[in-house]
């Protein structure tokens, strides 16, 4: 049964100040939206238009990598998308395509992503190259032990596990790389070390398992699964405030093998990551070790399958 979001009295304003362009469950193009209460004054309000890109700086210009930086034996354009695709025979490891044009602090980031097969990876944001880090950086990992979430039972390999990172994986899960007749080597650590970031992420995989959680590679790893409204203060766990959607909510907004479109918010310590018209995380950060202000937009994959992202475009916030 799904549950309606709602925002606990305890997080005040600070959760509530993008209010606004929350669409938690707006109505299918082409339904009207529910009506006002009886005497209810809106006052302007009005639902967000997800395709108005007025105001937002285009990121990716559809042909070329242009203002990206990565490994371009492994990233290229396809059809118009930013494209990579690991595979067994192919394999890429964890890589990362970086935007090159600053490190955007408070901004409203669109963007539509596409994957097959096992596919994982994710948009970065407020991160930092883990080679030659500045501003925060995060103190050394505890699994498990200094908040996060652990894996749901039956999990699939993704986030940062495949790494090694967040909790262990669960007995009888499927093996990482599907079996193949001349498995490949993915690329030396060393030969992309200079791309590898650290730091937040919204997190997407082909099969929903993961999609539109955030996740913070380097840190503290997988801070919730997807759906919940979240809390971290200074030396305390992670807190789940709020359930957002069930896990069938979720499968039934996420459209498998084709595009998903999604939005991030990040505004001081809140983060909104929103999936194809629906809020899928509210995180309100206070923890100095780990929130960074601001940082370096990348994307990220790993695992398996074809991976494509286009339609990236960028508000930043004053």
């Amino acid at each position: 049964m799904k549950k309606l979001f709602s925002i606990p009295l305890h997080l005040g304003a600070a959760a509530l100040m993008l209010a606004a362009p929350m669409a938690v469950s707006q109505a299918p193009a082409g339904q009207a939206a529910p009506a006002f209460p009886p005497g209810f004054n809106p006052r302007g309000s009005a639902p967000y238009d997800y395709i108005d890109n007025t105001g937002f700086m285009p990121l990716f210009d559809g042909s070329s990598l242009k203002g990206w930086d990565g490994d371009t034996s492994l990233w290229s354009v396809k059809d118009g998308a930013i494209y990579i695709h690991p595979s067994c025979e192919h394999p890429t490891g964890t890589v990362y395509l970086i935007w090159q044009g600053g490190e955007p602090a408070d901004f409203i980031l669109k963007y539509d992503f596409k994957g097959t097969e096992r596919v994982n990876g994710g948009m970065q944001f407020r991160s930092y190259l883990s080679e030659k880090p500045t501003g925060t950086v995060y103190p050394p990992r505890q699994r498990m032990g200094g908040g996060g979430a652990p894996r749901p039972a039956g999990a699939a390999a993704g986030a940062g596990a495949a790494a090694g990172q967040g909790a262990a994986r669960p007995a009888g899960a499927p093996p990482r790389q599907p079996a193949c007749a001349n498995p490949g080597t993915p690329p030396s650590k060393e030969s992309q070390a200079k791309w590898d970031l650290f730091g937040p992420q919204a997190d997407f995989d082909a099969g929903n398992m993961w999609s539109g959680m955030f996740y913070e590679q380097g840190g503290r790893s997988i801070i919730s699964p997807p759906g919940h409204a979240i809390l971290a203060e200074p030396g305390k766990p992670t807190l789940t405030t709020a359930t957002i959607a069930e896990k069938e909510q979720l499968n039934q907004w996420f459209k498998k093998d084709d595009w998903n479109s999604f939005m991030i918010i990040a505004k001081g310590n809140t983060t909104q990551i929103f999936m194809n018209g629906h809020l899928i995380t509210s995180f309100v950060d206070l923890d100095p070790k780990y929130f960074r202000a601001s940082g370096k937009l990348g994307i990220e994959v790993e695992s398996t399958g074809e991976y494509s992202v286009k339609n990236v475009y960028l508000k930043e916030l004053k």
